[in-house]
């Protein structure tokens, strides 16, 4: 069973960067997912890199449409989400009305097309952020 979540700043700060807390950490980020506040469980999991939590956090982030869960996880694991990812997160994000999830997760599989009918539709003010030139 995984210990309490901190809910003290100090004591924060002591799990995440205190020597020797590896258990805890661990501890306290299968509690956040088991909470359901996964983005701030990938907090304790940048720190230990625990695959199977992550792997959990993404299956997580990919049935709640959550892109930016999905996304961090991925970069701490170093592995991208694969476009079928992105178009399950998409359809879920969809599902849930949450529409600018869903249009960053379609323009990242692939599905530009998909993306603006979704925009325009849905969400006429979002404007995706683009690099310069791109």
């Amino acid at each position: 069973m995984a210990e309490p979540i901190p809910v003290d700043f100090l004591e924060k700060r002591r799990i995440l960067h205190g020597r020797g807390a590896d258990r805890r950490r661990l501890d306290v980020a299968a509690g956040l997912v088991a909470a359901g506040r996964l983005a701030e469980s990938l907090e304790y999991l940048e720190r230990n890199r625990d695959e199977a939590l992550l792997a959990r956090v993404r299956g997580e982030a990919v049935a709640a449409g959550d892109a930016f869960t999905l996304n961090r996880a991925a970069q701490i694991q170093k592995a991208p989400p694969a476009p079928e990812e992105w178009r399950e997160l998409a359809r879920r994000a969809e599902a849930k009305e949450r529409w600018f999830d869903c249009v960053n997760a379609l323009e990242k599989a692939g599905d530009a097309e998909k993306a603006e009918e979704v925009r325009a539709s849905r969400c006429p003010g979002f404007r995706p952020f683009r690099p310069a030139g791109k």
